[in-house]
């Protein structure tokens, strides 16, 4: 077992048994809020998570719900591999071409996944953290500043969260993706 520190969690890694928990957590003192007004609350960001979760639940490219707690504010899901950024994938082909159908889930779903940092800085840098490997499978995670497009709590995201997406594209996404893993393949 090992641990991992987003901006709002804590993550507990299993990789043997096949599973992780990730803690959705107030962030530390020196970033300010608790929470940023692009995430909102904790119980949103798990929210956000379950839902988008759910709804890509027929995917190979994404984590499994095992189980969640909304009062505790912490979700069980399966373990899918480890950072791309870590991993000693040899061809980046296979990866790129996973992309296109990484990108068609999501938009079945009616997801759009943030790809920025911040909204409009045009650093992709965040895609990096969100995509993982185990065998020959890309998935990607943290869906906690995802847009479940039509979910039943819409209504209580702010306009900071909303208009993060008002350039959002899929074609943008794709492209952010495919950027991120050449970039990661120039490094090594």
């Amino acid at each position: 077992m090992y641990t991992s520190r987003g901006e709002t969690c804590r993550t507990e890694v299993y990789p043997e048994e096949g599973y992780v928990i990730k803690y959705f957590l107030p962030r530390k003192l020196k970033y300010g809020k608790p929470v940023s007004d692009l995430r909102q609350s904790l119980g949103l960001c798990l929210y956000r998570e379950v839902e988008c979760l759910n709804r890509l639940n027929d995917s190979i490219h994404f984590p499994k719900i095992i189980t969640y707690n909304p009062r505790e504010l912490w979700i069980k899901m399966t373990y899918v591999g480890e950072h791309l950024i870590n991993s000693n994938y040899p061809t980046k082909d296979k990866l790129l071409d996973q992309v296109p159908g990484i990108v068609e889930d999501l938009s079945r779903a009616n997801i759009k996944l943030a790809y920025e940092w911040k909204p409009g800085d045009g650093k992709i840098g965040y895609c990096h953290s969100m995509m993982m490997l185990k065998g020959h499978v890309l998935s990607l995670i943290d869906f906690e500043r995802a847009w479940p497009v039509g979910c039943k709590r819409e209504n209580e995201f702010n306009s900071v969260f909303i208009d993060s997406f008002l350039t959002h594209s899929d074609l943008k996404l794709k492209h952010a993706l495919e950027q991120s893993i050449s970039i990661l393949y120039e490094k090594k």
